[in-house]
């Protein structure tokens, strides 16, 4: 059987949570990220507006996406309110994809898995269920990775990103960050990725 998954899949909701309760930093609102809300709709975000009192707005990619999104942050804030808002609307329908919930539901299950820059945030990642083991590539090559199963890679030296990601500093504020960590010679995640927050501010921010 010549088919292998390495699931890398993460949950939002847990990660949301988790930021809010490590209290490290003030948050106004969050802006939902579309792609993943097109398959779980809004309902999973709701929790986090009833208990922590946080506003969000599910928005698109697009330039006026991202500035309707923060207005109807703003809104809220000044109205009081602390709700989940859908500005991608042509997208994001509030129940999601059932169908391709159905099959994540059928294919994966969560369990607890530690993010770059957090502790191990609880149900916040998805494994492949007992039924489709035989495709689990960390399974199938269970021998061949062992040496590596249980190592922990801590962040080069130096490097920041974990905190970039916790928002507790801005990429300008790592000491590596135009200088040793550049997006031709990454030293960190954050400049690897051209999603990444350190490739942004390094590609649109002044010399």
């Amino acid at each position: 059987m010549n088919f292998s998954v390495l699931c890398c899949h993460r949950l939002i909701p847990p990660a949301l949570q988790a930021i809010l309760q490590m209290g490290e930093l003030k948050i106004d609102g969050f802006i939902e990220p579309g792609h993943v809300s097109t398959i779980i709709g809004i309902k999973p975000y709701e929790f986090i507006s009833k208990e922590y009192k946080v506003p969000q707005v599910v928005a698109g990619f697009e330039p006026l996406d991202l500035l309707m999104g923060v207005w109807m942050l703003v809104r809220q804030i000044q109205q009081g309110k602390a709700e989940v808002e859908n500005e991608y609307v042509r997208a994001v329908k509030p129940q999601g994809n059932k169908m391709a919930q159905q099959v994540l539901q059928q294919v994966f299950e969560p369990m607890d898995v530690k993010w770059r820059g957090f502790p191990i945030i609880p149900r916040s990642g998805l494994r492949l269920r007992k039924n489709y083991e035989a495709y689990d590539a960390r399974k199938k090559y269970e021998d061949e990775l062992q040496k590596i199963a249980k190592e922990e890679y801590a962040e080069p030296i130096g490097c920041l990103c974990g905190d970039v990601l916790r928002g507790l500093i801005s990429s300008t504020q790592c000491p590596l960050f135009k200088r040793e960590c550049t997006p031709e010679n990454p030293v960190g995640p954050c400049m690897v990725s051209s999603e990444g927050n350190c490739y942004i501010q390094y590609r649109y921010t002044k010399k």
